[in-house]
């Protein structure tokens, strides 16, 4: 059965192999100890940051649903029509009677 093996252990070999004696041990452990609290950082804050990313923008999303709702009942309300609805209409009054007439 193979080892379980640490995330990075192949870096850390590779290094070994390619840079022999070329740090002392006090030194290489200092590194050691910066890179996995480096590590242990971003992977604290990959987290924290994809949880506010989804709450942000479930909240986006809940605030542009209640602006939609607003502005619907808004139209309905004010009952006024807009030169742009009277356009649309008569393009599809256009329209049906073209459809009909090629019948």
């Amino acid at each position: 059965m193979t080892s379980p093996k640490k995330p990075g252990q192949e870096v850390d070999e590779l290094l070994r192999t390619a840079l022999p004696d070329d740090l002392p041990d006090d030194v290489a452990a200092g590194m050691r100890a910066r890179i996995d609290r480096f590590r242990a950082e971003k992977d604290g804050l990959r987290a924290r940051s994809a949880a506010w990313a989804w709450l942000f923008r479930r909240g986006v999303w809940a605030a542009l649903s209640i602006l939609m709702l607003v502005a619907g009942l808004l139209l309905q309300g004010a009952r006024a029509s807009s030169p742009l609805a009277e356009r649309i209409t008569a393009v599809k009054a256009a329209y049906a009677s073209l459809d009909t007439t090629r019948r």
